[in-house]
Order: C-alpha cells, then structure tokens, then sequence
C-alpha cells in the first residue's frame, strides 16, 4: 500500500476540518452547501474501503476490523438515528405562526404528520444537517479508522490550521479591512474568518487548551520531566520537536484575547491559571533547584511583561471588554436574567416538548411568545445565547438527547480507556514488586488539556452559541477522540 492510500483518510479529515473553520467558521450556509457534503463523501468512502493499517495487517483484515468496530459502537447508532430525526423534517413543513389581527392572537399551525419532527423552513433546518452529519462522521472516521499516530497527527494539525487563522485575524487587524477575508464586508467587529467575535473565542480559546496539552506532552519527554514509571509512546523528540507546539499555543492564545470576546478573555485567564498549576505539579518534583527558580522566575517574567504590554499599548476595545467582566455580568449571562429569550426558548419546548420547533425554528416562533412590552431584540436576536436552551426547543427531547448521548459517549470512552490504562499500569507495576503509581502522573497532558478545553466551551455555551457553528463543534468532538491517541496502548515499560 502506498503512502498515500495508507493517509487518504487523514488528509480528508484534515480537508473536511480545514474547510468548515476556513469557510467563514461554517456560518455560510451558500457556501457550505456546495462544498462540504463532497468533503464529507469521501471521508465515509475511506473509512469503509482504506483505512489505516496496522503493522502485519493487510487491507483486508483492516476493512473487517473497522466494520466490525463501527456495528458495536453505540456511536454509529446514534448517528443514523440522530441523522433520521434531523432529515424528517424536510418532508414535514408547517407554516410559521401568523398573527391575527381581528382576534389579536398568534395561530400556530399543526405540521402534516403532527407526531413527526417538523421544522418551518426546509432551507433553514437542512443547515442544522450540513453541521452535525460532517460531524459525527469525522468522529467515526477518527476514532476507527486512524491508529494513535493518526489520531495525534490529525489533532497537531487541527492546531497548526488555528494558528494559520489566527495569523489571519492579526493580519487584517494590521491592514484594517472591514471584510472577512478582503471579501465579505462585516459592519461589526470581526477577527479571521468568523464574524461574531464569540465563535472566534471559543474556537481560539478550544485550540489553545489543546496546543498546550500536545506542547506540555512533547516538552516533558524531551526533558525528561515525567515520571519515571510511565511508559514513552514516541522516542525522546528533540528540542525543536518538543517545543514547536508551542508556537500555536501562543498564537491561540493571544487570539482568543484578540477577539475581544468577554468569554474567551475569562475562560482563558482561568486555563491559563489552571495549566500553570498543573504543570508545575506534574514537574516540579522532577526538577532540579536552580530549574526550579527559572521556571518560577519566568512565570513571574511573563507575568510582569503581559501587564506591561496591556498598560503600554492603547489598548482601548480590549480593556473595555475587560471592565465590563464581572461577577453580575457573568451570572446575569449565564442565567438569562434580563433577557426574554430563557424564557421564550423554555416556553417553546413546554409547548413542543418531543421534536422541538426544527432547526432555526427559534426565530420563527419567537414573537409568536415575545409580551407586548418587551421590545425585540433586533441585532442578534435571533438566538437564545444559550445553546443548551436553543437546541432543546429546536430539537426538543430527542434531538437534543442524541446530541448530549453521543457528546457523552465520547467522554466516558475516553475516561474508560484511561481507567483501565491505569489499572493495568499499577497492576503491572504489583506483579514487579515496583513503586505505586500516582494516578495524576498516569494521564497524558493532551487528554487533561482537552478535559479543561472542551469543559470551557461548554461553559461558553451556558451564555452564548459557540456550538452553532461547526468550526468549533467538530474540533470540540475530535479532541475527545484524537486525545485517546496518547494514551498507551501497552502497559510494558520501556
């Protein structure tokens, strides 16, 4: 098998994962349309007819090895019954409430086959398609049909590809253009190529909790600052190797801050927090005393130099989004406090409580349960800010339950996978009469990282919609999978 039959299926994913950020962060409908589901085929075709394959293992052994792994997986069944629920309603059309005036009153109108999924708008609720079949797809195709290095790969260059985007975005904020890609003009803030600041946030602030896990993982080896049980799944890389990642780890982060989302700001001053604790406890007893000084005298370096960067430079928009974040604002956002859409979005799903309204609907419905003194909302209302709320009364229980069992399908295959490395390592270590193993030093910095990251987009997603675009949902659903590709698939010791 040549090299490129043996990689097809990363390079698609690596294609299919590119585009959906490149293409104005999946928020182009138009656009999306024509290119993604011919991205999408052929990752479903690798998958099934060339997979990758082990070493002593021919294509043909391979071919059975993923069929038979996807026919087990619960994750294959929740995607066609999720993608049976989300096509449905493209057959099942109702129109949009109207307001009669002579009554004064909001008719709703019953769908053709009221005890099926329906949505208002074929054209609107097919977009909800073009995001999560891509999606659950690529999941599939990584988690059965790369091996560990693929998988390690396919997440270092998801990273790589933030970091291109984030150069982009410093790159028209230096040239001052007010188009998305010198191309689609945005009357508002925008950075790269997402137009609402708080997609670019959480897609920044995701990307850099991963950069570091692989950067911390990689650096660790190569100094030899991990503990001493644990097995090494790579060779010692050297110090280009090691630290190369920290290059969008950089650049992912000084991005999300440039967004200027109040979010992104938040969560990544609280990972950045929690990563320098982490890491100085996973190293620190490794360390010698004068290494010891020079990691603690650099954090305070940085520390210093960032504040005097912020107060040097005229920083305006960033430190008035700053001042803004505060222990009210964040509850008030998180809570829905103040706004009608909570309310509205709880009170479609009491009314439509099964399917929802469809994708989209939300708009469609809402003034049909806006009170007369509320005024709309009229430049992003369209959203609830809260996705939870949003995709429960669009999708309603079963929808929106498929979506939360196949996001917690991936957690508790990952969490299983480093439950019994765990037990297998400290049983090994039992049989050889040898010290106990520390549980924290046993799971590898990417899986920790990719716990904080994909914990701070759904943090993100209590007040605002980062997993409507799919930019950000198909690398929040990857990490889960491509994180399992450092953990060993051997106990043996090196």
């Amino acid at each position: 098998m040549n090299w490129f039959t043996k990689n097809a299926l990363l390079f698609n994913l690596v294609v299919l994962v590119g585009a959906l950020a490149w293409i104005h962060g999946g928020t182009r409908p138009d656009w999306l349309f024509l290119v993604i589901p011919w991205m999408t085929l052929p990752v479903l075709e690798w998958l099934l007819v060339y997979p990758q394959v082990k070493k002593d293992e021919h294509l043909f052994d391979a071919r059975r090895r993923v069929w038979r792994a996807l026919a087990r997986d619960p994750l294959t069944y929740i995607s066609v019954l999720f993608t049976v629920v989300l096509v449905i309603p493209l057959f099942n059309v109702v129109e949009m409430p109207q307001f009669v005036k002579e009554s004064g009153e909001w008719v709703k109108f019953e769908p053709s086959v009221a005890w099926l999924p329906f949505c208002t708008n074929p054209d609107t609720h097919g977009v909800i398609l073009l995001w999560f079949i891509p999606a659950m797809i690529a999941v599939l195709a990584a988690k059965h049909g790369l091996l560990k290095k693929g998988k390690r790969v396919l997440l270092e260059t998801i990273c790589w590809n933030a970091a291109a985007l984030a150069v982009l975005g410093f790159i028209q904020l230096w040239t001052g253009t007010d188009s998305i890609l010198w191309m689609t003009p945005m009357p508002a803030y925008f950075f790269s190529t997402f137009g609402y600041p708080n997609f670019a946030g959480a897609f920044f602030t995701l990307t850099f909790a991963v950069s570091f896990g692989i950067w911390f993982q990689q650096m660790t080896e190569s100094s030899k600052l991990f503990s001493k049980n644990i097995q090494i799944i790579l060779e010692p890389p050297s110090k280009f190797q090691a630290n190369k990642m920290l290059i969008p780890t950089v650049l992912c982060l000084a991005a999300a801050i440039a967004t200027l989302s109040r979010a992104a700001i938040l969560l990544c001053v609280v990972l950045v927090i929690v990563f320098v604790v982490y890491g100085l406890l996973y190293t620190w007893w490794r360390m010698q005393i004068g290494l010891r000084v020079m990691v603690v005298a650099s954090i305070v370096a940085v520390l210093f130099s960032t504040m005097a960067l912020f107060f040097a430079f005229k920083l305006e928009d960033l430190k008035r989004e700053i001042r803004t974040i505060n222990i009210e604002a964040v509850t008030e956002r998180v809570s829905g406090e103040g706004y009608y859409h909570a309310r509205v979005a709880k009170e479609i799903w009491r009314d439509y409580p099964v399917y929802g309204v469809g994708g989209w609907g939300y708009p469609a419905y809402l003034e049909a349960y806006v009170t007369p003194d509320e005024r709309l909302q009229l430049i992003g209302g369209a959203n609830v800010h809260n996705d939870s709320l949003q995709f429960l009364a669009e999708q309603g229980v079963v929808g929106f339950g498929l979506m939360v069992l196949f996001g917690v399908t991936l957690c508790v295959v990952m969490w299983w996978q480093v439950i019994a490395f765990y037990r297998a390592k400290r049983a090994w270590a039992k049989n050889r009469k040898l010290k106990s193993i520390n549980w924290f030093y046993l799971i590898p910095p990417p899986t920790v990282a990719v716990w904080a990251g994909t914990t701070a987009t759904v943090c993100h997603s209590l007040g605002d919609l980062p997993f409507r675009t799919p930019a950000v949902l198909v690398v929040w659903l990857l990490a889960f999978v491509c994180a399992t590709g450092w953990i060993p698939a051997s106990v043996k010791s090196k």
